[in-house]
Parts: structure tokens; sequence; C-alpha cells
């Protein structure tokens, strides 16, 4: 496959293209399954052969296009302008050559610049305090996953900025928040990776396309707990331990602080802490794919052009001695670069075990029948 990136970079009203485009970075996600995902941002530098003054201003919209494997137009990353630096890149009696880099952010940066929770918030699940939070942001909502799953204690008034508040209420949900390429927010629920992997599968990406270079995998102490004191619904609390775990690598503790306010959620969540944490998991580190590369064909180089935060993948035929098994897991976070001939996209994963949940019946569509079961037979015959 013969590829080049053919970038259009706009700024304002103004379309910036390839022959003009020095070096382009996006960043999106987070660099862990255990924090929330931060502001989004682009870095663009401008060639400027021709001395004219491109009249950028701090808060133009900037959106950033690539095209697809079919030569069609594909919105990577949009925001806002907040940094504008120039610099001589060549001088002489004839012209100057300056570079120009614009620094982007996404939604979530505005977010953190807004101010919410300046009344009282009811008893509600987390979709609806999501959203309410979002509405009170002024952001363009994706989608905020329903049905809801946990529900929360009421908020007194206590201002505080709108990103904060929805990284918290996610996390405290086993969900997050996520920014989309056309700049817009939304929040997964814990179910959300599950249901996603059912009706998509993983992503394989052989391990050709991979550059070797660096490639690690990682298992660490300080992933691991095995003892949880989780607090809920004003000061209540319930507990959680695995004590195979705490033979073997010790007493590892964590106190956890919610707004739950059942108890059942509560000793749910307890106890997927210690499920998910009990054990150390073998993380894959960071790695690159060189887009322009022969060996990526059209279809995954259009899947990966249009990566998300959650994205399943899974890898074939590591070295053994980095991962035993193929590699399941979910995209964290990626970086995209580019210039006028070459693009390469970095991906950062945590293991699949560390986000998959085990199914709850009212994420279950009422109309799915058992593949093998004969449905005219009666309930009562399986007994």
């Amino acid at each position: 496959m013969t590829w080049l990136p053919n970038a259009t970079v706009t700024i304002g009203a103004v379309s910036y293209t390839t022959e003009t485009l020095w070096d382009v970075s996006i960043t999106y996600g987070r660099t862990n399954v255990w924090q929330q995902a931060r502001a989004g941002y682009a870095s663009v530098a401008i060639l400027n052969k021709n001395n004219v003054h491109n009249l950028f201003q701090i808060n133009d919209l900037l959106v950033i296009t690539i095209n697809d494997s079919a030569s069609n137009p594909l919105t990577i990353f949009t925001g806002i302008v907040t940094d504008i630096q120039s610099e001589v890149n060549a001088g002489g009696a004839i012209s100057d050559v300056v570079v120009q880099t614009i620094t982007a952010v996404a939604p979530f940066a505005f977010m953190a610049r807004k101010i919410v929770g300046t009344t009282v918030y009811p008893i509600e699940f987390e979709d609806a305090r999501l959203t309410t939070i979002f509405t009170e942001a002024g952001v363009t909502i994706d989608v905020v996953d329903t049905p809801p799953i946990y529900e929360f204690t009421a908020r007194a008034v206590n201002p505080t900025d709108a990103y904060s508040l929805a990284a918290y209420y996610a996390q405290m949900s086993f969900g997050y928040i996520y920014e989309t390429t056309n700049g817009e927010v939304g929040f997964a629920n814990e179910s959300h990776r599950l249901n996603d992997v059912q009706a998509n599968g993983y992503m394989t990406i052989p391990e050709s396309y991979i550059l070797s270079s660096g490639v690690s995998s990682n298992t660490t102490l300080n992933d691991l707990t095995n003892d949880v004191l989780l607090s809920y619904n004003g000061g209540l609390t319930v507990t959680a331990d695995d004590a195979t775990s705490i033979a073997v690598y010790g007493r590892q503790a964590a106190s956890i602080s919610t707004e739950l306010l059942n108890t059942a959620d509560a000793q749910l969540q307890a106890d997927r802490y210690v499920n998910l944490r009990s054990n150390p998991q073998a993380n894959l580190s960071s790695f690159s794919i060189q887009l322009d590369s022969s060996f990526v064909t059209s279809a995954d180089l259009d899947e990966l052009l249009a990566m998300y935060l959650g994205k399943p993948i899974q890898i074939l035929n590591l070295p053994v001695g980095i991962i035993y098994n193929t590699y399941k897991g979910f995209v964290e976070g990626w970086r995209l670069t580019f210039n006028e001939y070459q693009a390469a996209i970095t991906l950062t994963s945590t293991d699949a075990s560390l986000s998959i949940v085990p199914t709850r019946w009212q994420d279950v569509d009422p109309a799915q029948q058992w593949q093998d079961v004969d449905p005219t037979i009666p309930w009562y015959a399986y007994e």
C-alpha cells in the first residue's frame, strides 16, 4: 500500500496543507487504567517561507484532518489554540524562513476552566450526575452510557472545576470520561469495554507492524492491592481482602473514599478492587506502528487512524519472554505524529483483565438467546 498523510490543519478559517506542515503531533488519553484521561493536545509546526502574517489568535478553533486509505479526509483532532511560538529557522539576504509552532488543547482543558456544582445535586445515578456536569460546563456531549449502574448520595453546593468533578465521579463509577477527535466529551461506564468486545471483538495487530525497539513488559508490586477499606454514604465502610494474595505478597492495603449510596454497590466495588488487583499483571509498554509502512493494510490503517480511548486490541506472536500468550488489552492513550511524508502512532494499553467486568443482567439485550438452546424447549427441561 502506498499512502501519504496529506494532512490539512485549519486554524480559524484558514487551511494549511501538506507543503507548509513541518511536523504535527497529537496526544489523547491516559497512561494507565487507574487514572482518568487528561486533556488531549496538538502541536503543529507551520513553515512560513513567504514572510506573511498568518494572523493566528489565541482561542482560534484548530481542526486537523488526515487522508484515510481511500483519500477521504478524517478528523483526528479538534481543539482551541492556546500558544503561538515563532522562531527563525533560517535567515539570509533574500528572505527568512520562520517556523511557527501552534499548541491547541481539546475540551477537557476547557472544562478545567469552568466552575460547576454551584447548586445542590440530588440523589442520582452516575449517568444523570455526569450529564449535569457536562451540561453545566457547556461542552458538546458525545454519549453518556446507560443504563446507570451506581447511585450517589446528594451533593451539597461546592463549586469546583468541571473536569475534576467529572473525573471524580467517573472514577467512582469504575468508568472514564473521554474526548472525541471531533471535540466532544463522553462517559464510558464499567460495562462499556465488555460491550465493545462483544459487539466488535479485538483489533488484531500483527507483530510485524510494531517497531520492536524498546518494546517491553512490566510487572510491579505497585499495582497490587489485596486489602481494601471502602467508605460510602457519609462514612459507612465495607471491607474486602484476598487471603491467598496476602500470604504470597504480604498485605497491600488501600483506603478508598466514595459517595456511593447503597451498601451492595459499595461491597461490589470493594470486592472488584481486590479481584482486579490482588495478583500482579504483566502490562505491555507503549509501542509504535509506522503507518506508512507497506506491511500495514488499508483496513488496518483506517482503523488505527480512527483510534479511540478504550479500543480493544490483541497482538499475536510477541516474544514469549515479553508476553507468554496472545496479548489482549485496551488502548488507554495514543500519540499520532506525522509530516509531509511519514506518519506513526504510539499506543499505550493495559491488559484486558484489568477492564473486563462480570456481565450484569441489565446489560444483556432482553431479546438475546443462547445460541445452542432450542427456544421451544421449556425451561424446566434443563433442570
